[in-house]
Order: structure tokens, then sequence, then C-alpha cells
């Protein structure tokens, strides 16, 4: 694998932390959605804004359809689930998709086999699969809460997930949570398969799952990125993040790249590792002088993009392409 170098950057975006990105399915444009309220989505090739979308809330995920190239699905903190459908250079489609529950929505993950999302929202985590026209969402089941999880308890140690990822063509659903560990669902019997950290587990920020190599990379806010093999319970590595990120307790981000041969984290300091999985040493350091990055993304096909965010910038914000 080739080291990354700079593409590209995007300004005159975003006014305020970017908190999502996910590439088109052709790799040709980027979803970002942030504290702005704004959807926007860019073009590549020239690093133009083709779209702003514009939400009553601040935006909180952005996933660009799998299936349905022209779709994105749209999460935000005040609860709205939204889908923006068939979208073309002078006009688009703004659904609304309604759970019957309220709270932000903090993740989601979607599964191409069965054509279902698993959707974190509020304390509560829904299956729901999406109609043949991919224009209606229906709630499956929702699943229970871990079992230490009291309602007592859920006041000091609220039940959030901050990663979803179907394994197992779909029959496995592995839930990252904030403060109750990694437990792996059967998605039929709804039972626990297993659980990774079920007493005094670390506050977890996010996660990435390679299914190439089974591993599940789990980013902690004050331990550090520890590395799992999926089935087994103790973490096969863990990386030191670089700067203060475990002093200062941050979510960033997490992703698996080159078909789980390397890994990619966020970073406090402004310095962005990827790490080789064989060696467990830095492969690259991607240099944002002393930003804050929390969000990324990326896409590999014939060549090898990332897109790093900025946080915390205000009207400076900006987001820049690696491309290898």
């Amino acid at each position: 694998m080739a080291a990354y170098v700079h593409h590209r950057t995007l300004t005159e975006g975003h006014s305020d932390s970017v908190n999502s990105l996910s590439f088109s399915c052709c790799g040709q444009y980027l979803a970002t959605g942030g504290d702005d309220h704004c959807i926007i989505v860019w073009r590549l090739k020239d690093g133009s804004v083709l779209y702003r979308f514009v939400f009553n809330s601040p935006v909180s995920v952005v996933f660009w359809h799998l299936k349905a190239k022209n779709n994105i699905i749209v999460g935000c903190e005040d609860g709205t689930l939204s889908q923006l459908a068939n979208i073309r250079l002078t006009d688009f489609t703004r659904r609304h998709f309604d759970l019957g529950v309220q709270g932000p929505v903090h993740c989601l993950d979607y599964d191409m086999h069965l054509g279902y999302f698993a959707i974190s929202i509020g304390h509560h985590i829904y299956v729901v699969q999406e109609s043949h026209d991919l224009k209606r969402l229906e709630v499956a089941f929702k699943l229970p809460p871990p079992g230490d999880a009291s309602e007592s308890e859920q006041h000091r140690r609220p039940i959030r997930a901050r990663g979803l990822h179907f394994y197992d063509k779909g029959k496995v659903l592995i839930v990252c949570y904030l403060h109750h560990g990694i437990i792996a669902w059967d998605i039929d019997r709804m039972t626990q398969i297993w659980r990774l950290w079920p007493k005094d587990a670390p506050v977890i920020g996010s996660s990435a799952i390679s299914p190439e190599i089974k591993a599940l990379a789990v980013q902690t806010m004050h331990e550090g990125l520890f590395m799992f093999l999926i089935g087994r319970t103790r973490p096969s590595r863990k990386f030191a993040l670089p700067g203060r990120a475990n002093e200062e307790g941050r979510v960033l981000q997490v992703l698996f790249l080159s078909a789980g041969a390397k890994v990619i984290c966020g970073s406090s300091s402004g310095e962005v590792c990827i790490w080789d999985m064989t060696s467990g040493e830095v492969f690259q350091t991607l240099p944002h002088g002393d930003d804050v990055i929390q969000s990324l993304a990326c896409f590999q096909n014939e060549f090898s993009y990332i897109a790093t965010a900025s946080s915390e910038k205000g009207q400076n914000t900006c987001i820049q392409i690696w491309r290898a």
C-alpha cells in the first residue's frame, strides 16, 4: 500500500464542527454533516459544493446508502431521522422516518444481505427493515438493554451505543456501548452470543469492524485504541494515541483501511496516525497542525481516499482529502 498524500482541502462549507462524513458508492462525492445543522454534498473532482441541506438541529450521522446511489440517510441530535432521496442537480426528495421514540441519533449500520438498518436513538437500539421501494422503515424489533443496566443506574451510566456492526451476513449485531462494554447479539434469538468488558468497562468513543480479518477496533476515551479478534475476550493489540487524547477524553473515530491491513484513528493533537495491523507500528502520520480531528471517512477502489474533518474551528472548519 502506497503512502497517502494530501489531495485537496474543502473549505467555505461548514461553520462549526463536522460530526460525520460518508463517501458516495462511486467515490466521486462526499456528504458531510455537522453542528451547524447542515448537510453538504461535495464534488471531489474540483472541491465544489453541490448541495447544502439545512436541518433544525446538529447533524450527528450521515450515511450514503449502499444500494440507492442517490440516497443519503441523516440522523440529528433532536431525533430527526430522514432520507434525502433521488438527489439530482435540480431536485431531491426529503422523507422523514418516525420510529416512535425521541432522542438523539447516535449511530447506525446497514446490512445489504437482509436490508436491515440498526439505529441507536436515545437509550434504544432498533433494527428496522426498509421497504422494497426504499421509502419506508419498519421496526422489526428493539434490542433489550444490557443485563446489568438497571433503571436506577441509567442516570449515571446511560445506555448508548457508540458503534453498531452487522456481522456474519446480518445474523449477528455487535454493539459497542458507551458504558456497558461490547455485546454480540444473535438477531434471530435476541440473545447474547458473547460479551467483552462485562465489568469495569472503559468508556467507548467509537468502533469499527473488519470482516476480512474478523477484527474489531475500539477507541476508548481514556485508555487508547484496542484491537480484538472477534470472539476473543482479550485484546490482541493496544495502540497509544498521540498527544493528550486519553486525558481529554474525546470521541475519535476509528476506521479500517486496506481490507483490515491498516487502521486509522482521529486525533486531538493534529497527528492522525495510520497503524500497520501486522507489525503494530505507525505506517504513516497525516499532519493537521494542531487541529482536533474527530471524524473520518474512507473510500477504497482503484484509488484510496481518506477524508478528515476538523472540529472546534468555527468558520475555519475544513475537510482534508488524502489519496493513495
